[in-house]
């Protein structure tokens, strides 16, 4: 069989405006007013970012920027493995073995959510795991060239890996230069907390958001909204028209645009962040046998749970604050473990999930069955 290799979006976003349904994920037409409020379109964190925001409609389109900027700018100034001057571009780099580096509470703050879900979830979330999927190649080779590994290339690689080579306390340090830090399984989610923060908190005495403030009936600048980055997504507040946001699960069988259910949130619940991985997101198919991204840290191949793709819904006290970035880690983490295994890590981080099987049957959480609507 010929090598193909396909990247696509893992979760479609869907707001309810003008009697349509519309994929926010994936619509990049041009910046404009959703009914009751504005939405601004971009690209940051090397995906589609969609911003949609209700409330005083003379406000909303600085504020909708503003909320870019802060994604944009926590990616190529903080998290971002990538970016040259990146604070951990920074310290992957130049970090000497043992060296206890200063690190920022936006930085610290990622990494302990980070820390959460890893001992949580068995330690199959591993940010440290970047030697291996550079060793397999799938996120970045030219298919033509794809060869799978050795165990003996994968077992080098693999030394270089261990979230228990990591400290932190007085500072961020590492046993070995070799051991560096990944922040991409959490790092769409967390631009979602992050801007979340913005909305909650501002930068003047008055927040561009107040939930309070929106559950005793009184006004203020954002009244809601659907920001979705990447695969993961979140709804807030209220919609102008007090109708459910709707957030769409791609058919991991069909193209970008498919959707097999879809999950009700309704206006006025707070905040519910929505995260989706799947091994249909990047993978490359060579002699038969597809080899997708997400790596087992425990096998050092890629993970055989028996699914196709995992959604993750997270509204938790025990994630509180950490919403977005623990539901993009989690739905990674329950990729790997499986569905049986999957549960208790639910249930402890309070969250709920859509699990796609191999065989095409879908299981939902109790937590959600109400909220979920399947569409094929």
């Amino acid at each position: 069989m010929g090598e193909t290799v396909k990247r696509s979006l893992g979760i479609l976003a869907m707001a309810v405006a003008a009697g349509a349904l519309i994929l926010i994920a994936i619509c990049m037409r041009k910046n404009g007013s959703a009914e009751g409020g504005v939405t601004l379109r971009d690209f940051a964190m090397g995906s589609a970012v969609t911003i949609t925001l209700y409330g005083e409609q003379e406000q909303l389109e600085d504020t909708a920027g503003t909320v870019m900027e802060k994604i944009r700018r926590l990616d190529e100034e903080v998290i971002s493995r990538r970016a040259e001057g990146s604070e951990l571009s920074n310290w992957n780099r130049n970090a000497k073995a043992g060296e206890k580096v200063p690190i920022s509470s936006t930085l610290s703050r990622a990494l302990d959510g980070s820390e959460l879900i890893w001992e949580y979830a068995d330690h199959v979330l591993d940010l440290t795991l970047r030697p291996v999927l550079d060793t397999w190649g799938i996120e970045d080779k030219d298919p033509s060239s794809f060869q799978v590994p050795s165990e003996e290339e994968l077992r080098e690689a693999a030394g270089h890996t261990g979230m228990d080579k990591i400290t932190r306390g007085d500072g961020l340090a590492r046993s070995s230069e070799d051991v560096t830090l990944d922040l991409g399984a959490v790092g769409k989610g967390y631009a979602l907390d992050i801007a979340y923060d913005y909305l909650i908190l501002g930068e003047h005495s008055k927040p561009a958001y107040d939930a309070n403030e929106l559950r005793n009936g009184r006004s203020s600048r954002v009244t809601g909204g659907v920001i979705a980055v990447g695969g993961s997504v979140m709804v807030f507040g209220s919609k102008a028209d007090g109708s459910d946001f709707k957030v769409g699960v791609r058919d991991p069988e069909g193209q970008p645009e498919d959707v097999i259910g879809t999950i009700s949130v309704p206006s006025g619940y707070g905040r519910t962040c929505v995260s989706t991985s799947g091994g249909y997101e990047k993978y490359i198919e060579k002699d038969g046998v597809r080899y997708h991204h997400i790596i087992d840290p425990r096998t050092m191949h890629p993970a055989e749970s028996g699914l196709k793709s995992v959604t993750v819904v997270c509204t938790g006290e025990q994630a509180a604050g950490w919403e977005g970035l623990v539901s993009d880690g989690l739905s990674t983490a329950c990729f790997i473990l499986g569905e049986k295994a999957s549960l208790p890590l639910l249930s402890s981080l309070n969250a709920e999930a859509v699990m796609i099987r191999e065989d095409g049957s879908i299981y939902v959480t109790d937590g959600l069955k109400e909220a979920w609507q399947e569409t094929r």
